[in-house]
């Protein structure tokens, strides 16, 4: 049985944790882009490499989550916890939006984007 949006994106937050280059690409639209906390923008090709040359989140916890299924797409909106992998960078608390495509017989990510909550 095909994964939901919702699981989709939960199988990417573990390869941000895992680092798997091959499994995070698996769920991510060739045309993926990332707006990370900060603006700055990362492609789905810059991501593979960051992952390959050893990028890894310390965790990736996902508070709440809603799913908006529509025509050709979902969108996803939450609350998660991004730990980085130093050991002494703070926890970033994150509100998040993920866009969602149709893919085969599943779902996956076309684009993503994190704010940080405020204190």
């Amino acid at each position: 049985m095909a994964d939901s949006p919702s699981e989709t994106f939960r199988r990417w937050a573990a390869a941000n944790v895992s680092g798997d280059a091959e499994a995070w690409a698996s769920v991510v639209d060739d045309g993926f882009t990332y707006v990370h906390s900060r603006s700055n923008l990362e492609t789905k090709p810059e991501m593979v490499e960051a992952f390959k040359n050893g990028r890894r989140y310390g965790g990736w916890d996902i508070q709440e989550m809603t799913e908006r299924t529509y025509p050709g797409c979902a969108i996803l909106n939450g609350i998660a916890y991004l730990q980085p992998s130093r050991a002494d960078a703070p926890r970033l608390d994150l509100r998040f939006t993920a866009t969602l495509v149709p893919a085969g017989d599943g779902w996956q990510l076309a684009a993503m984007q994190t704010t940080r909550l405020q204190d």
